[in-house]
């Protein structure tokens, strides 16, 4: 892997900036179709369904990742108060294929798990090997212990889900967040 260090930069999305995501979600159901085990779920961001929730229900938030002023992914978040777990939740997280292997997926993550330090979840589809591996060496890196690990199964198929916790992680000249205006 070669590590790009140019600045990362994430963007709140709002719901009046709803178009810049949708090509990214586009993408990202349909690569996430092929680790599914049964033929479930969207494929396409207008079949999304929790799409609309993250510009009404408080706690959930949508970041684009750029690189260089390009959009090279999202990561949807939710925060405790929109689930029942008391944990903050990567509900999704895309890096588009010609931007990785170069840390800047692992820059983003990164740059939430500083902005909201705590408790962690997230899923992984069981036949996805990239992602079991990049998750598994990003929450390595941060987590203040070793995840706890179950598999759960999902009307899709079984997936991994991993539960820990993200202490404070030092600021970043290079990386920086912004919120809607």
């Amino acid at each position: 892997m070669r590590f790009v260090d140019e600045p990362l930069k994430l963007q709140e999305v709002c719901r009046s900036d709803a178009h810049l995501i949708t090509a990214l979600l586009d993408d990202y159901l349909r690569e996430l179709a092929a680790h599914r085990e049964f033929p479930v779920g969207a494929t396409n961001a207008a079949n999304y369904p929790y799409l609309d929730a993250y510009w009404s229900e408080p706690g959930r938030q949508i970041f684009l990742i750029r690189s260089e002023n390009a959009v090279i992914g999202f990561a949807f978040i939710r925060k405790p108060i929109s689930n029942e777990s008391g944990a903050c939740q990567v509900a999704e997280f895309y890096i588009a294929p010609a931007a990785r292997r170069h840390g800047r997926g692992r820059r983003a993550i990164e740059t939430i798990w500083r902005l909201f330090p705590g408790s962690w979840e997230l899923q992984v589809h069981a036949r996805n090997s990239n992602a079991k591996h990049f998750w598994s060496e990003c929450i390595a890196t941060y987590a203040v212990n070793p995840p706890r690990i179950s598999e759960v199964q999902a009307r899709d198929g079984r997936r991994l889900e991993f539960h820990f916790e993200v202490g404070h992680i030092p600021d970043k000249a290079s990386e920086q967040s912004e919120g809607c205006a």
